[in-house]
């Protein structure tokens, strides 16, 4: 277990891009909206980009996972994030950009209990 995994909550973002959306999409994500996250406590671990190339005339899924120190910076990112109207307007933008998008939480099944214990 490395320390980012040691009782932390994981945020994965998977959106999956309008053809030849992929490349432009991941710099906005990057310019716009990681510089927010990141102030909110989020930390960026990894990014995958599937499949792997950019792709005209189909669509690539661009998966983004972030680490959040615990259950306390899981509820302050979800609030300040909640009431940012910023971050609301970014993700309207990315929806008429984008097939889909869903964001989900993971943590490792040892890390669960103490996460639960807030």
């Amino acid at each position: 277990m490395t320390s980012v995994e040691r009782r932390s909550i994981q945020a994965i973002d998977e959106i999956v891009a309008k053809p030849g959306e992929g490349k432009a999409l991941l710099e906005d994500y990057l310019a716009r909206y990681a510089p927010g996250a990141r102030e909110r406590g989020m930390m960026l671990e990894q990014i995958l980009v599937s499949p792997p190339m950019w792709l005209d005339d189909q669509s690539n899924t661009l998966t983004f996972r972030w680490s959040l120190a615990g259950a306390g910076a899981w509820w302050q990112m979800r609030f300040v994030g909640g009431n940012d109207p910023a971050v609301a307007a970014w993700w309207a933008e990315v929806d008429t950009r984008a097939v889909s998008r869903r964001r989900f939480f993971a943590a490792a099944p040892g890390d669960i209990e103490s996460l639960c214990d807030v």
